[in-house]
């Protein structure tokens, strides 16, 4: 079973994935993503959020400082903070922060596949896991139905990573499941354009 709890944003699952860089670093091996994320919650994530709300203020303040001098001289007169405010938090302020949260922005890239085999698929979690550690990435999976998961993202999907001790050998997948992978790294899309390679073989057969 997953672990529900973990419910993290962009931000924070690149947050641990540095963090589990450093701890490799120190430690001289591959630190999983258990132990990091579990390190991270309870030694840095009051510091992070901390620090990432202050920095979000900051730029929010700077966005504002823009849409009132644009308005201002729009209208020939000075709008003031507080309307400037109102207006770019009414208008911009869920947009600003969809966009500051993406997987892009923190780093990600993520690709789509789906399930076209009438009998379904068994997806090969060894070979993924290979894949990602060939092209020194990480690589995250998240389909429809998911047993097994280190995370959910955004409150909404559950993500395996490939090189998980929670990952069974096979993976099944069922016919018209959508497939998700994304991941981060200098070999990020190399890993990307191999795992899908791989599920469009297994489709295939």
């Amino acid at each position: 079973m997953g672990t529900p709890d973990i419910d993290l944003t962009a931000s924070e699952l690149k947050a641990i994935e540095i963090h589990k860089y450093y701890l490799s670093e120190k430690e001289g091996r591959e630190v999983s993503l258990e132990e990091a994320t579990a390190d991270f919650l309870i030694y840095y994530e009051d510091e992070f959020l901390l620090n990432k709300q202050r920095d979000d203020i900051q730029q929010q303040h700077q966005e504002i400082e823009k849409y009132k001098w644009i308005k201002s001289e729009k209208e020939g007169r000075d709008i003031g903070e507080e309307r400037a405010a109102e207006e770019w938090v009414e208008r911009y302020g869920s947009l600003w922060r969809t966009e500051r949260e993406s997987l892009e922005r923190n780093g990600f890239i993520e690709i789509h596949t789906q399930v076209r085999k009438k009998e379904g698929i068994h997806i090969n979690m060894v070979e993924l896991a290979d894949i990602a550690r060939r092209n020194n990435a990480d690589l995250y999976l998240h389909k429809d139905h998911m047993k097994h998961y280190n995370f959910i993202l955004f409150g909404k999907k559950a993500y395996l990573d490939v090189k998980s001790i929670l990952c069974p050998k096979l993976l099944d997948a069922v016919h018209g499941e959508h497939i998700e992978f994304i991941a981060t790294g200098e070999g990020a899309h190399a890993a990307l354009e191999v795992a899908e390679a791989l599920i469009e073989k297994t489709n295939s057969y």
